[in-house]
């Protein structure tokens, strides 16, 4: 019996002495970013960046980034399906006017494939304004392409307003010309009408509800925030942007934010590494947390990832990609999908290098800060 129980407690600090060596590998190896600890230098390090940040806003969704982060000057809003291309850009005036005129021009100049088609620039359209030297813009009614016919229309409105130029791309139909006759009375419904009245107002109530907005600046009415810009009112439509913000404006540190209302129906951690990664990589860490009412997926992979600043892809530097997504299925209008990316470049000097414990506890802290704007919404 004596040698039964001596079995038994051997045998149970045995078992206890296993556990607590997985518990450390699976430290070792996972890096559970909620349970990273740094040291006193290193904290100071990772507070100097974060210590000064400032509160974005990203479709419905807000994150706070540190104030070295800057958005980019341009970018896109793809919306209602893709059938609206909505661009904004900083841009001054002098270059916005001369950018309209010289667009003018080469429409002028374009010639259709077919002559029977006529000008390829079918109208002009005013954008009114009270102030021109703080809003102007104008609209072109233009075939969609040289080689298509007339009856697709696309009308390509700018406006510039407070250092900020909108670009508006939406297709129409014009196929009222007589030529047209027997393919209306064949073809679907509507195909063949004209619809330019009907997208010309559509497109002047979007610039009566959009707004030029200050990457710093957050509305507190219902709508969503795209880049230098806010659509007011809350919006059901199919929405998806790109925010990319730039550490010094350096590529060897940043944030590429996206998000849109489509999701991929397939959760981020069950997706292919391939897509996740360049080919020369590995996995560091992936698992999930909650955090104001989200739920977050995250993958961290490092590899040889970025291209040399001189002699391109023959020789790449390592570095880092974290992932996140929230809502990858079933996102709608109030829950969209969002992904959120952070590249890091080892610098050649690793003295000047934020190690990988410090990245992952930037990337905590950054990614813990998403929640949605409470005012997107009216209801």
């Amino acid at each position: 019996m004596t040698n039964l129980l001596k079995f038994k407690k051997k045998y149970y600090f045995f078992l206890v002495f296993i556990l607590v060596m997985l518990f450390f590998a699976y430290r070792y190896f996972y890096k559970d970013i909620r349970m990273i600890t740094l040291s006193t230098e290193q904290q100071q390090q990772v507070n100097q960046l974060l210590g000064h940040s400032a509160t974005r806003c990203i479709g419905v969704y807000l994150i706070d980034l540190p104030v070295d982060f800057r958005v980019n000057r341009k970018g896109h809003l793809y919306y209602k399906d893709n059938n609206i291309l909505i661009s904004t850009q900083q841009q001054y005036l002098p270059p916005f006017k001369q950018m309209v005129a010289l667009r003018k021009q080469e429409l002028e100049n374009t010639t259709p494939v077919n002559a029977i088609d006529g000008e390829f620039l079918k109208a002009i359209y005013p954008v009114s304004t009270d102030n021109p030297d703080k809003m102007q813009g104008i609209i072109f009614e233009r075939m969609e392409r040289e080689g298509m016919p007339d009856v697709a229309r696309i009308l390509e409105a700018y406006r510039w307003q407070d250092e900020v130029t909108l670009k508006i791309e939406m297709k129409a139909n014009n196929g009222l010309a007589q030529r047209y006759d027997e393919d209306r009375a064949t073809s679907s419904p509507g195909l063949y009408d004209n619809n330019v009245p009907d997208k010309l107002n559509e497109l002047y109530k979007l610039f009566e509800r959009i707004s030029v907005r200050d990457d710093l600046t957050i509305p507190t009415e219902p709508g969503f925030c795209f880049l230098h810009s806010f659509m007011k009112g809350e919006n059901r439509e199919h929405k998806d942007m790109t925010f990319i913000y730039r550490y010094n404006n350096k590529e060897d540190f940043y944030f590429r934010i996206k998000s849109e209302d489509q999701s991929y129906n397939v959760a981020l951690l069950d997706i292919p590494a391939t897509f996740i990664m360049p080919e020369f990589g590995k996995t560091i860490y992936k698992g999930t947390r909650k955090n104001k009412h989200l739920s977050l997926e995250e993958w961290i992979t490092k590899g040889k990832y970025f291209e040399d600043d001189i002699v391109g892809r023959d020789f790449m530097h390592e570095g880092y990609i974290f992932t996140l997504g929230i809502h990858m299925v079933n996102s709608n209008y109030r829950t969209p999908k969002l992904v959120v990316k952070m590249f890091y470049k080892i610098p050649i000097d690793k003295r000047k290098a934020y190690t990988e414990e410090q990245l992952m506890v930037i990337w905590q802290r950054i990614t813990d800060s998403i929640r949605i704007r409470e005012s997107s919404f009216e209801n």
